[in-house]
């Protein structure tokens, strides 16, 4: 008999099976210069996860993002998102400020495939460590600076630091994101609500390390690196979908509409007796599957195709429709009555899921089955929950080798691989302040 799909994935899949087998990036020698922005440390973390050697480099005393934590919590005084994204990597601390600081980075980078920076605009350059300058000892070097307003244009030499505030602000996801002071017409005036977490540096990240495998692809064409330039105010300009085309093409400026979708419903969160579920019944027949189940076919008649059920008016009133029912029974009820009505549906089909606090996050089966959410023991900040890498592939899957280290932890080992320096050298530079 024919293994059964889940089990033939988990099969291959299963992080478990991760360290049998090799790995995507372990010919890569990386160095992660991202001082202050979580943008370059997601971007590295990625690389690291996929194999690659990635050389952490802070300055003496550790960066500033060691302490952006929630309300100052620190774990053995690191910072819990940095504990997320100092994964696998090699850290060594290292002083930019002074010129011999600046000349060990650059021997470093003579060596190196690819380098992540997150400083201002051109200060790499003014040190002599731009990807101009380095890419002449090393034109095999890819290079990505990721900065809010990018490397040039009007707002890229205004001194502003990276900020994951300002990416959200400037991408629009912003302006469209929150609730409508009250009823559902759109007002440009009602507040608009960043994104909890930091969301404008983790996407700038991922299309940054995005851009360096694409960059690492071309090499092998080309032969030569590149400069990968990448705004994470831009990136995340791309969630957006078409409400910039939208304005472009009709004049209709996309606004806060809460819960509320401007293409579809039902779609959105609701009320049940043990918290809140979300909902879908996009497809007119499961719109009057729901509105059968209900026990209101009258809705389906009043509204049964997809555009006469998108104005936000309508919209207003099918939601109080929908949660006076929801109201009165548990997800699992909900769950049970979709998955039911399902069976009958030839097209689409009724969606039902739990909006999930963090607890039930952390306790989770599904994420603790595959592997996506686990307690994993370090050597240096003992046992942490964490993020596990979320993509599952069969032949050179990312792992997690070791959650972070201390500044500096790793400077007597990487200062000797790649430029032979000693014990007694590295003492010298470390009294000197430069190590």
């Amino acid at each position: 008999m024919e293994t059964a799909w889940p089990d033939w994935a988990r099969e291959r899949d299963h992080p478990s099976q991760a360290f049998a087998k090799p790995e995507a990036l372990d010919d890569l020698l990386v160095l992660d210069c991202s001082h202050a922005s979580f943008a370059g440390l997601v971007a590295g973390s990625f690389l690291a996860e996929l194999g690659a050697e990635v050389i952490r480099v802070e300055p003496p005393g550790g960066d500033p993002a060691r302490h952006f934590t929630p309300f100052g919590l620190l774990h053995r005084d690191t910072g819990l998102g940095y504990l997320i994204e100092g994964r696998n990597k090699f850290h060594i601390t290292l002083n930019l400020d002074v010129s011999e600081g600046r000349q060990l980075l650059n021997s470093l980078a003579a060596t190196a495939d690819v380098l992540i920076e997150t400083f201002l605009p051109g200060q790499m350059d003014a040190w002599g460590l731009g990807y101009r300058q380095l890419a002449a000892a090393n034109p095999r070097l890819i290079y990505c600076a990721l900065y809010t307003y990018g490397q040039f244009g009007p707002r890229a030499g205004c001194g502003q630091p990276n900020a994951d505030i300002a990416d959200q602000a400037l991408s629009g996801v912003t302006f469209i994101s929150g609730f409508l002071p009250e009823g559902p017409a759109a007002d440009p005036t009602a507040v608009p609500t960043r994104q909890g977490s930091w969301h404008g540096w983790t996407l700038g990240g991922f299309w940054g390390a995005f851009g360096i495998l694409a960059a690492l692809s071309a090499r092998s064409t080309l032969g030569v690196g590149q400069f990968v330039d990448v705004s994470p105010a831009e990136a995340l300009m791309r969630s957006t979908d078409g409400a910039c085309a939208w304005w472009e093409l009709d004049g209709v400026l996309r606004s806060r509409v809460g819960n509320y979708d401007t293409a579809i419903f039902p779609y959105a969160y609701f009320r049940s007796k043990d918290g809140y579920v979300l909902l879908a019944a996009v497809m007119d027949l499961a719109w009057k599957a729901l509105a059968g189940l209900m026990g209101r076919p009258d809705l389906y008649r009043q509204y049964p195709t997809i555009p006469s059920r998108k104005s936000l008016e309508v919209q207003a009133r099918l939601h109080k429709e929908l949660e006076a029912w929801t109201a009165t029974l548990t997800f699992e009820e909900l769950a049970a009555k979709a998955e039911a009505a399902n069976r009958g549906i030839e097209q689409g089909v009724i969606v039902v899921g739990r909006v999930v606090d963090l607890p039930e996050v952390v306790k989770n089966a599904h994420y603790r089955e595959r592997a996506t959410l686990s307690v994993f023991t370090d050597p240096t900040y003992g046992d942490l929950l964490i993020q596990f890498p979320f993509q599952k592939m069969s032949a050179s899957p990312p792992r997690l080798k070791w959650t972070c280290r201390a500044p500096g932890q790793d400077n007597a080992h990487v200062y000797a691989k790649h430029l032979g320096l000693g014990r007694e050298s590295l003492a010298d530079l470390r009294t000197r302040g430069i190590v």
